[in-house]
């Protein structure tokens, strides 16, 4: 499976994921072979890519669980929606307590990892899809961390809220992507989410929010959102905040944007892990405990170059599945200590088409030998005759 922008699709090619409409009816379903039409439907959603299925893959086998949780992202990303477009025009809303209670019977009971599926984003619905993955994420770490009820509503409420103000950012900045946003675009956004904050009216409180999702959504906007800008030391930073900073970052590292390509499981979690003083190991350690990460049947790359496939999960410690190598069908046992020393997983493999690929352009810069372009003429000269005389 691979993720293609949407200006680089082309007919034949076949989908990895279905597409929902806003009511949760599937308008194209998985495996569908886009044709030109198709290709012109999915356009006009506005989304910046989609998942699309290898030539000769097949589709991979979704669970029960899975098309449940696909249905509950479409429609809950519309009533978020329709939730904070209220907030952000100064009318009060009382359905984010009432979808923070939805997210929590579904996913803060789980005891079982989670699959999470990344869901297909464009400019419009960016932010409310973000809010609601990470309200997701959120659930499962709190009811892990075994949090009192109280204050997991408070988290999820805040999962919900916590990036409201970009929905007041100008277009024109958001589309520029992060890499590309200038030191004052950068602080003019951080003035965006204090707005956005400050709209929730958290002196008098007219929507009902707890007090703890008003602090945590306040110290939200306060952080850098760069760890190369330490944590401000003189803010007593609150656990829900941790929690929803960790899981906010991995939903963004995961899921597409306007102009990077999404990370896989494996290198959001490293990234997370190499920075302990912004996100704290205790809080990554819980959230690799509730999705998984390197799941059986996930197909790897190895620091050596080579290449294989996990048959059994390490629901202890993700980064030590049970691997069987393609060249030779050894396995390997990532528990082992001598073997960590040898050899670990470098990422997931992002194709499974080995060939060299080369376009027509790069083709035309190389140039055979004297003898083959004499070979190649002859050969084309008699099959020109012998088509001609209808023998071909």
């Amino acid at each position: 499976m691979q993720y293609i922008r949407i200006s680089h699709l082309k007919p034949g090619m076949r989908l990895a994921r279905p597409i929902y409409n806003r009511q949760g009816v599937m308008l194209y379903e998985r495996d569908t072979r886009l044709t030109p039409q198709g290709i012109a439907g999915i356009q006009n959603f506005g989304l910046w890519g989609i998942y699309i299925l290898e030539p000769a893959e097949p589709a991979p086998p979704l669970t029960k669980e899975d098309i449940e949780m696909e249905r509950f992202l479409t429609v809950s990303t519309f009533r978020l929606k329709d939730a904070l477009d209220l907030l952000m025009n100064g009318i009060a809303s009382k359905d984010i307590l009432s979808l923070a209670q939805t997210i929590l019977r579904s996913f803060g009971s789980l005891e079982h990892k989670l699959n999470f599926l990344k869901n297909l984003r464009s400019h419009e619905d960016y932010v409310y899809k973000h809010c609601l993955n990470t309200a997701i994420l959120a659930a499962m770490m709190v009811s892990r961390l075994r949090y009192p009820y109280a204050e997991q509503l408070a988290i999820v409420c805040a999962a919900l809220l916590h990036d409201a103000g970009l929905l007041l950012v100008p277009e024109e900045i958001l589309e520029k992507g992060e890499k590309l946003l200038s030191q004052d675009e950068r602080r003019l956004i951080r003035g965006y989410l204090e707005k956005g904050y400050q709209m929730l009216h958290p002196d008098y409180n007219e929507n009902g929010l707890p007090e703890l999702t008003l602090q945590i959504v306040g110290q939200m906007t306060r952080l850098e959102h760069d760890v190369n800008v330490p944590l401000q030391k003189n803010i007593n930073w609150k656990d829900g905040t941790h929690v929803l900073h960790t899981a906010s970052m991995f939903d963004q590292m995961t899921s597409m944007s306007p102009d990077t390509e999404p990370l896989s499981e494996i290198c959001a979690v490293r990234f997370l892990q190499e920075h302990k003083e912004y996100y704290p190991a205790k809080y990554v350690t819980v959230l690799t405990q509730c999705i998984h990460v390197l799941p059986s049947g996930c197909c790897i790359d190895l620091a050596n170059g080579q290449k294989g496939i996990v048959i059994e999960e390490n629901l202890r410690d993700f980064s030590q599945p049970m691997v069987i190598l393609f060249s030779d069908n050894r396995l390997l046992d990532f528990s082992n200590v001598t073997l960590q020393k040898a050899m670990h997983i470098v990422d997931v493999m992002k194709t499974m088409d080995v060939r060299l690929k080369a376009d027509r352009e790069t083709l035309k810069k190389y140039k055979s030998d004297p003898r083959t372009r004499e070979i190649s003429r002859r050969y084309f000269e008699k099959r020109k005759r012998l088509v001609a005389a209808g023998r071909l």
